[in-house]
């Protein structure tokens, strides 16, 4: 029995980006793994390209009609042998021992569940560095789950090692209903069954290009993380999320009028009573819904709108000190 899993999902595949993703899994200083790539019915070269490697550890599977990549990869988990799973992008490069450090990492370290690393992205020509996305943001798991329910996805998923017996123990698989946003939400479905950790080892090369799912399917996307997050947020801290439509807006950090800002005030309010009832602090309020408004000012280029958030009651909500509105309302609805 193979102690890693590595499993990925391929879908036409650039073959350059192909090749280079499997033969960096193949020569990985850590030996003792399975590759398993399920081909998401592509066109016959992704076959093709598999076969010339007579590599035994490469387990193939092609399934018959095209599903997307959240079923490809619970297929793959549902045929993966190891202790450990180790997911991998079709297109992305793992540098020579990151299977050997994730390893040794969880090995010496029983608590952590899902172990995911720093990451260096590269573009699509040279494999050069570029600046585009920067992974990881929080390091240590009370950070971690916070930013996970709080912020967003903190993984790259190419970069996540985890304990395979966790996912089967909880039934825990990628849900369909939050594609293409699926992995934010399989990370916020692991909250409460294990403890995170992210290395700062660069242990990845995530490649970004504009067929990249987050470049194609940008709003979709953010809608599906805020609906995973809205779930996120009742299941673990057990609320009733109220108004989500305008939530939803508030998340998106969309333009509010005067009636949505005063609606969205009574709406957060009676939130914010019930969270500190039940004991949160002001920093994790604060976390969830003060940082979200902030970001508004920030968002907001036009005196008229600076004016509506500067006399908004949210400010005495979340304690916006007087001079930082007045900045905000002077560089960016001014200038």
């Amino acid at each position: 029995m193979p102690k890693i899993s590595v499993i990925m999902p391929v879908y036409n595949t650039n073959e350059k980006y192909f090749r280079e993703a499997i033969e960096s899994i193949l020569n990985q200083t850590f030996s003792d793994l399975e590759l398993i790539i399920v081909d998401d019915c592509s066109q016959i070269y992704i076959q093709e390209i598999v076969n010339e490697y007579l590599d035994k550890r490469i387990k193939y599977y092609k399934l018959h009609k095209n599903q997307g990549a959240a079923k490809a990869r619970n297929f793959a988990i549902s045929k993966a042998r190891g202790k450990y799973i180790a997911f991998m992008d079709s297109d992305d490069i793992s540098l020579p021992k990151r299977l050997e450090i994730q390893y040794n990492f969880l090995e010496n370290n029983a608590e952590v569940g899902c172990l995911g690393t720093a990451t260096e992205t590269i573009d699509t020509v040279n494999n050069k560095k570029i600046k585009k996305v920067k992974f990881p943001r929080p390091k240590k798991h009370q950070e971690i789950e916070e930013y996970l329910i709080s912020v967003g996805c903190a993984f790259c998923q190419s970069s996540v090692m985890l304990r395979k017996e966790i996912l089967d123990n909880n039934k825990i698989i990628y849900k369909t209903e939050y594609v293409p946003a699926e992995d934010y939400a399989f990370w916020l479905d692991l909250i409460g069954y294990t403890k995170f950790e992210i290395l700062e080892n660069i242990l990845i090369r995530y490649r970004f290009h504009p067929d990249n799912i987050s470049n194609r399917q940008s709003d979709l996307q953010k809608q599906k993380c805020i609906l995973a997050q809205f779930n996120a947020i009742e299941k673990y801290y057990g609320i009733s999320l109220k108004n989500k439509d305008l939530l939803c807006s508030f998340f998106s950090k969309k333009h509010l009028s005067s009636e949505e800002l005063q609606n969205l005030y009574f709406s957060l309010k009676e939130i914010i009573i019930f969270m500190k009832k039940q004991g949160f602090s002001e920093e994790t309020i604060f976390s969830i819904f003060g940082r979200k408004f902030k970001k508004l000012y920030y968002h907001t280029h036009n005196l008229s709108g600076q004016w509506q958030l500067f006399k908004s009651p949210l400010n005495q909500l979340f304690n916006l000190p007087l001079s930082w509105r007045i900045f905000c309302f002077i560089t960016r609805g001014i200038f």
